[in-house]
């Protein structure tokens, strides 16, 4: 059942808390949609959900559901619970900021995911910089045998979901990635970034 619900406007971020316990699904409410999804422990903002560290643990290069999502100092921050999406999700990249969108072409002032976690935390009157490596959902990208990244629009459809349980009491940050502009001649996102669902039971 749920209980209360986040809504998150393309191009924006919002950041919440939960105690240990709860679980929430990340929702893609129009489909193509990444989410950048950072992970702060309530107790102590410099234990952060560390990728580097998860990837350690499950030895791949992404959790699935009934994995661990583990923090810098090794304990698990959330339990991967369900995934109704296609299952293409991201670890390696950091959350997109000015600069790259400069690289692409773009304005410095391109809406962008490190600014939007300032914003989102912000309104939690915290600070933290830099952001902490997000885990971004519904991203496709894809490491090629080469070591280069095959990058591809999301696969995520209108009401794809992915689910969570919560280990300790954190403060969750989801920012509807930006990436409107094509990279490599693909558009992540279809050229607009749209709205994401948080349904917090």
């Amino acid at each position: 059942m749920v209980n209360s619900v986040v809504d998150i406007p393309g191009y924006q971020g919002r950041a919440f808390r939960l105690e240990r316990g709860r679980s929430f699904r990340v929702v893609d409410v129009e489909g193509c949609q990444i989410a950048d999804m950072f992970v702060i422990s309530n107790d102590d903002k410099d234990e952060v959900f560390s990728p580097a560290m998860t990837r350690q643990v499950i030895f791949r290069l992404t959790p699935r559901p009934g994995d661990f999502l583990y923090s810098n100092r090794r304990c698990p921050m959330l339990t991967f619970l369900n995934d109704n999406s296609p299952g293409c999700h991201d670890m390696a990249f950091a959350p997109c900021d000015p600069d790259f969108y400069v690289d692409l072409g773009a304005d410095s002032s391109h809406p962008n995911c490190r600014d939007n976690f300032y914003k989102a935390i912000g309104e939690l009157d915290l600070n933290m910089e830099p952001p902490p490596d997000p885990f971004n959902l519904f991203q496709n990208t894809v490491p090629k045998a080469d070591g280069d990244f095959a990058v591809g629009k999301t696969l995520s459809k209108a009401g794809d979901y992915v689910e969570f349980r919560t280990e300790m009491a954190v403060i969750v940050v989801v920012t509807a990635c930006s990436a409107d502009v094509p990279i490599d001649g693909i558009d992540p996102v279809g050229g607009l970034s749209t709205n994401l669902r948080i349904e917090i039971a």
